[in-house]
C-alpha cells in the first residue's frame, strides 16, 4: 500500500469546464479522451438524438444547449485517496466547483465536471449514457494498469436538490466474503472501512446509466469524479507517471417507449 504522506493538498484551482461547437444532433462520433495523460483532453461527452430532442450544457441556465462538450487539459495525474476529499457532495455535485491541483498546479489530485442534460423537445424522451474504456496503460515503472487504481464517483439526480452518487472501481485482485456470506469481487473505494464500490461493468465498460421518461423540460445534472486510489492494494510505491487511460462518455437518446403523457 502506498504511503500517501507525500500527497500535497493545497487548494489550487482552475476551471475545467468548457463547450467545444456544435455538431449534427443526429449523427456522432463518441468522442476519445485522455484521462490520465498530459496529451489530451480530460474529458468530452457526446450526445446522439434519435427521434428525440436532448441537450447538454455546462450550465443549468444555459440555454446554449450543445450535443458535444471538451473540457480543457489538466496537468498528468498524482495519487490520491478518498479521505483526502474536504467536500460535502453537494459541494462536489456542483457546476461551480472545480478540479484539484496539487502544489504549483504540478499535477492533478482529482478531475471532475459538471454537466446538465435537458430535454427541450413536446415529449418524454430515454436515453442510455455509458463511460468507456480503451487501451489503459500501465505506470512508467510497469508495475500495475492504471485502471486497476482507478475510482470513478458518478453524480446523477434528475432532483436538482439531491445529490446520489455511485462510486465505482475495477474488481479486486483478491475476493472477500460480503455480509451475506457470499464471495465478492468488489473492491473497496478506499482503505478499511470506506465501503466498497460497483464493480466497472467490463474490461472496456466502466458503467451504464439508464434515464426514461424524462419530460419535457425537465434536467438531469451529472457529476464524474475520477481519482487514482493511493491506498487500493495494487497501488504500490510512488505516484504514476506518464500513463495514459483513454475514456469517452456516450449519451444515446429516443423517444420514450412508454411514455406517461398524453
Amino acid at each position: 500500500m502506498v504511503n500517501l504522506s507525500y500527497i500535497r493538498k493545497r487548494r489550487a484551482r482552475r476551471i475545467i469546464a468548457a463547450v467545444a461547437g456544435g455538431c449534427s444532433a443526429l449523427a456522432l462520433i463518441i468522442g476519445a479522451i485522455a484521462l490520465l495523460g498530459q496529451r489530451a483532453s480530460p474529458l468530452t461527452v457526446s450526445l446522439n438524438n434519435s427521434g428525440a430532442k436532448l441537450t447538454l450544457a455546462t450550465s443549468e441556465t444555459s440555454e446554449d444547449g450543445r450535443v458535444y462538450l471538451v473540457a480543457d487539459k489538466v496537468p498528468g495525474y498524482d495519487l490520491y485517496t478518498e479521505s483526502q476529499f474536504d467536500y460535502y457532495h453537494k459541494e462536489l455535485d456542483d457546476e461551480n466547483t472545480y478540479s484539484e491541483l496539487a502544489e504549483k498546479e504540478s499535477a492533478t489530485l482529482f478531475f471532475k465536471y459538471t454537466f446538465y442534460i435537458t430535454n427541450t423537445g413536446g415529449s418524454e424522451a430515454d436515453y442510455d449514457l455509458s463511460l468507456t474504456l480503451s487501451n489503459p496503460t500501465k505506470d512508467a515503472s510497469n508495475r500495475y494498469d492504471i485502471d486497476s487504481i482507478l475510482r470513478v464517483r458518478f453524480y446523477e439526480n434528475q432532483n436538482l436538490d439531491e445529490h446520489n452518487y455511485v462510486t465505482y472501481a475495477k474488481k479486486s485482485a483478491d475476493p472477500h466474503i460480503d455480509e451475506n456470506g457470499n464471495q465478492s469481487w468488489k473492491e473497496q473505494i478506499a482503505g478499511d472501512g470506506s465501503g466498497y464500490a460497483e464493480e466497472f461493468v467490463s474490461s472496456k465498460v466502466i458503467l451504464n446509466s439508464a434515464v426514461r421518461n424524462l419530460a419535457p423540460g425537465a434536467k438531469v445534472r451529472n457529476t464524474f469524479v475520477f481519482w487514482l486510489e493511493g491506498e487500493d492494494p495494487e497501488c504500490n510505491g510512488e505516484a504514476p507517471v506518464n500513463s495514459a487511460l483513454i475514456l469517452g462518455v456516450n449519451v444515446s437518446a429516443h423517444e420514450a417507449e412508454n411514455p406517461s403523457i398524453e
